[in-house]
């Protein structure tokens, strides 16, 4: 658990409400001066990649999944 979230959300829930607030805030043509909307666009770009990255090598890892590769 994320010691910053309510007892009720998980990192993943909590983490997905951070990313639509983010996205509102960017969205609103006048909520931010444009570098900060950058800054923040490059942040979200980023965590997107990571969870990208751990999905992908989640369905490596699992069992029964084929990759397509020679044993």
């Amino acid at each position: 658990m994320c010691s910053l979230c309510p007892d009720h959300l998980s990192n993943t829930e909590a983490h997905r409400i951070r990313v639509l607030q983010l996205l509102a805030l960017i969205e609103h043509p006048n909520a931010l001066p444009t570098d900060a909307v950058l800054r923040i666009s490059n942040e979200l770009l980023a965590w997107l990649g990571q969870a990208e990255a751990k999905a992908k090598s989640a369905r490596v890892a699992a069992p029964g999944i084929e990759t397509g590769h020679a044993a």
